[in-house]
């Protein structure tokens, strides 16, 4: 549905589209993506109420990567977990390990399955990462000393995800080494044109705005 600039805001909006679902009957689900820092939100909170009254088919993923900008989880949040807070709204809840591919994919089957069949909402917590500050120029002079070296030796989702399918020969190293190369000749040939690419005109400004019904 797009980015707003309200963090948090995501929430309400997904309840709008999943209610649209219900009615439609059509299986479809809807999934809302939120920082541990947003989820914070009063309209998030809201929105977990809202959907279990209506019983909504609707995903709750909280991606606690441990800060809200530089605020960390337990300065700022009441519950050790967000699958906590969720059961005070009557909403089961899940905490899987976000850098693992496989265990949120499954975890994530499940509640869209649950969603589906009529059995409303669900929250997914995953205890995510991040290797960069919350803004370019983050010092994050708020993390401990050796945290960052950690992370990137042990919590790489990249490299978790590697060793895993590597391991199990579901393909060879040199099999990503070509995926990766041939990612970075994307990523350059879309650079390389954007740059090339005439200036937009006055009337591209209200291109693609407006609904034309």
């Amino acid at each position: 549905m797009g980015a707003n600039g309200i963090l948090g805001a995501g929430a309400p909006l997904i309840c709008g589209a999943a209610l649209a679902a219900k009615f439609r009957g059509k299986g479809e689900v809807g999934i809302t993506f939120t920082g541990d820092g947003a989820s914070n939100q009063g309209t998030f909170l809201e929105s977990m109420n809202l959907a279990v009254v209506w019983n909504l088919p609707v995903i709750f993923v909280i991606e606690n990567n441990g800060y809200a900008e530089s605020t960390a989880r337990d300065y700022g949040t009441a519950v050790d977990s967000y699958v906590d807070r969720a059961a005070g709204f009557g909403i089961p809840g899940v905490t899987v390990d976000g850098t693992d591919f496989f265990a949120v994919y499954e975890a994530a089957g499940e509640v869209i399955r649950r969603a589906r069949e009529g059995g409303g909402p669900s929250l997914l917590e995953c205890k995510m990462i991040r290797f960069y500050g919350h803004f370019e120029g983050d010092a994050q002079t708020y993390r401990a000393p050796g945290e960052l070296d950690d992370i990137r030796s042990n919590k790489d989702c990249l490299k978790k995800f590697a060793h895993a399918v590597t391991q199990a020969d579901v393909i060879s190293p040199g099999e990503l080494d070509a995926i990766d190369k041939e990612v970075a000749a994307l990523i350059d040939r879309a650079v390389t044109e954007a740059k090339e690419a005439p200036l937009p005109t006055a009337a591209d400004l209200l291109t693609d705005v407006y609904v034309k019904y």
